[in-house]
């Protein structure tokens, strides 16, 4: 009963009048939270209420459906008898400490179980990655989470990321708070965690995805070389080639085992937990109301013939929708969010972080589905399908997507291609996995093997995009190729792609090829360059037929100009990039930001460092940036700023790297901000010691990821020498 009182005491006395409560004082909550099965509740808490010391009521619990659930209170006579109380009061763990970053599940109180918390500690102390192994339900999370508390509670700062077949390493690091830009160098992030005293925890390893399984080991392995302490909990011995310790979870002692059952079953609980086979979750799943099985079943036969085999209609209906959802996700945005409180009461629900989102506990599922014929599946892919498209964001479109393949539907690739610019970079590792998954069906799908292979060299994956062009011959991937080639920094590239440019006969589709050529070959131009690459730049911008539409014509016209203003900066001629100026005034007018943006940077270009005139020409800069609205003007003229103070006035120029609005160039998503991603971190590596070198590489694979590989051989040099 002082576990009760210790759980709610938690809890303020403002939440007795909410009408919206957390599920934690709920009974389901409770009874998680303490480490028990439901049943063995209802006998201490009615003598607790009986005393005065807690109060329940109807209240609507957060995430869990509309309909109303009971829920405990302590009283304030409940919290003096619980501080005055001469017994020993179990500890009550922070659950609010802000050492615990990231997806950490709810606090469980952990029974038995301390030889394995001895194991764990001592392989943190002995500087081990760990691997901690069971099967689905048998209490990996929840010995986890109690090693946590004590770590979190010494100063450590704790991280932990929920993973799935959806999830890359980038994602994992968003869902485990570690504040970090957008790297495609995953063992960057390395580098911003190495100095720190953290320790990581990724659970359920075994469902990351063959897509992202190189990334993640390679990943694994630089934080063991780094010295970064993590914890990898997972179902099997895949190691992911990372050497380390290895805890393999099996059932719970019978003394621990028994604490989770009723109390009042008295002494049939060690007959129980031995027929149970002291699988925790199997035991929290019993109910006095239906019968043991045979002592020599097996979890997953007792789940399927007396759990299952005894539930009703009712709940067999609400279970439907979870068996083929393929990540957690929250309660209120399944097709019934009524039927959550329904399968929470039967303990067939997995909670996250916070009780935010939900799933079907894993071995349940697994059970269940594995009982399907393929009939039953399809259909519950096309009522999931029917549900999720009627949703307009992200995650729906992934959910969407996920079913159509699953069910083996034919041109996925419409679907992909009409939300990739969105799902590209909000969930990037989650499209990848999905096309990945959709060429297992459509394997000759070229237009899905251009998207896959174009994203993989977004995300700088040259190898994997080599891949996907495997066996496969068509003029079509040309354009493919051709990147690939230049991100690997092959010679001849500009030659095969005039060549291309040439053979290209439909005028919207050259266009377009001829402006982002043009656009990346002058982004990569160099002090260091030869005349001759000036020249072909000279060749291709002539080459270039404006369209007939007036609208059109005035676009390309104004962004040839633009090119060629850069092309003039770049060859130091800056007379003629003032008289291009002039040119675009006349057609753009005086209040044009473009304009505004030009001369800026004209003028950067056309001064002297070491002229006594430098600091007022950046100082004017810097405040014509500061009421730029264009975020890529803005920034671009603070990198140039950046660049002309980090040899004077380093931590100046690092204060106004630090004001560039990254995030939001992220998530521009297009060619040229590509680019100036690129050039933020190029200039980063001008800073910090410490960081310089991850800083290059992060450049140099962004310079290639987007046809600039004379940029990243200048760069590549410059690491070298370093």
């Amino acid at each position: 009963m002082l576990r009760i009182l210790r759980w709610l005491d938690d809890h303020p006395a403002t939440l007795e009048s909410a009408w919206d409560v957390p599920r934690s004082i709920s009974l389901e909550g409770i009874a998680d939270g303490i480490g028990v099965v439901r049943s063995a509740l209802f006998q201490p808490m009615s003598i607790l209420e009986e005393k005065g010391f807690i109060m329940t009521r109807q209240a609507h619990v957060i995430g869990a459906g509309r309909r109303k659930r009971k829920v405990a209170h302590i009283t304030q006579s409940g919290r003096q008898t619980l501080h005055v109380s001469g017994e020993e009061v179990p500890q009550r763990p922070s659950r609010k400490s802000s050492k615990l970053k990231g997806q950490v599940p709810e606090y469980t109180n952990l029974h038995g179980r301390t030889d394995e918390l001895a194991q764990l500690h001592e392989a943190i102390e002995q500087g081990l990655p760990i691997h901690l192994r069971g099967m689905p339900g048998i209490g990996k999370s929840t010995l986890a989470r109690s090693l946590i508390q004590t770590l979190a509670e010494d100063g450590v700062q704790v991280h932990w990321g929920q993973l799935d077949a959806y999830c890359d390493v980038r994602e994992a690091m968003q869902r485990m708070d570690i504040e970090a830009p957008q790297i495609l160098d995953t063992e960057g992030y390395v580098s911003l965690l190495k100095e720190q005293k953290v320790f990581l925890v990724f659970d359920d390893v075994h469902s990351i995805s063959s897509r992202h399984q190189a990334a993640f080991s390679n990943f694994f392995k630089s934080l063991q070389h780094h010295d970064v302490p993590f914890l990898l909990i997972g179902r099997d011995r895949d190691t992911l080639s990372i050497e380390g310790a290895y805890i393999e979870l099996g059932p719970l002692a019978s003394d621990a085992a028994i604490e989770l059952l009723n109390p009042e079953l008295g002494d049939e609980r060690p007959f129980i937990v031995e027929t149970l086979g002291g699988h925790p979750l199997a035991i929290l799943l019993y109910d006095d109301s239906t019968p043991l099985p045979e002592t020599d079943q097996d979890v997953r036969a007792y789940v399927e013939q007396v759990v299952l085999g005894d539930a009703t209609s009712e709940v067999h209906d609400a279970m439907s929708p979870f068996l083929i959802l393929p990540f957690p996700v929250p309660s209120e945005r399944m097709p019934n969010p009524d039927h959550v409180p329904l399968l929470d009461e039967h303990t067939l629900l997995r909670w996250g972080a916070r009780n935010t989102s939900m799933e079907m506990q894993h071995l349940i599922r697994n059970v269940c589905k594995s009982s399907l014929d393929d009939h039953v599946i399809d259909e519950l892919h096309l009522q999931a399908i029917q549900h999720w498209q009627q949703q307009t964001d992200a995650l729906a479109a992934i959910l969407e997507i996920h079913h159509r393949i699953q069910r083996g539907e034919g041109e996925v690739s419409v679907h992909l291609s009409s939300r990739a610019n969105e799902l590209m970079h909000t969930y990037s590792g989650a499209f990848a996995t999905l096309l990945d998954e959709a060429l297992i069906n459509e394997s000759d799908d070229l237009a899905l093997i251009e998207l896959a292979a174009q994203h993989a060299l977004n995300r700088a994956e040259v190898d994997i995009a080599k891949n996907y062009l495997e066996d496969v011959d068509s003029d079509q991937l040309a354009r493919i190729r051709l990147q690939i080639a230049q991100f690997e920094g092959k010679k001849g590239v500009m030659d095969e792609l005039e060549s291309m440019l040439n053979r290209i006969e439909e005028s919207d589709e050259k266009l377009r090829i001829q402006m982002s050529v043009l656009s990346r070959s002058i982004d990569d131009l160099s002090a260091s360059l030869g005349e001759e690459v000036f020249e072909r730049i000279d060749r291709l911008l002539a080459q270039v037929e404006l369209p007939t539409d007036e609208k059109d014509r005035q676009m390309v016209l104004t962004t040839l100009v633009v090119m060629q203003h850069a092309l003039a900066i770049e060859r130091g001629d800056f007379q003629g990039a003032t008289f291009l100026i002039e040119q675009l005034r006349e057609i753009a007018g005086l209040s044009d930001p473009l304009i505004q943006y030009l001369e800026v940077k004209t003028e950067l270009k056309a001064s002297d460092l070491r002229s006594s005139s430098t600091s007022l020409v950046l100082k004017n800069a810097e405040h014509a940036a500061s009421q730029m609205k264009q975020p890529l003007y803005k920034a671009s003229i603070y990198l140039l700023i950046c660049e002309g103070l980090a040899d004077t006035q380093r931590p100046r120029a690092q204060l106004l790297h630090d004001q560039i609005d990254i995030q939001t160039i992220e998530l521009m998503e297009t060619p040229s901000a590509r680019r100036l991603l690129a050039k933020w971190w190029e200039v980063k590596s001008m800073f910090e010691d410490q960081e310089r070198v991850f800083a290059l590489r992060e450049a140099i694979l962004r310079y290639r990821s987007v046809g600039c590989p004379n940029r990243a051989r200048e760069l590549s040099k410059r690491m070298h020498l370093l």
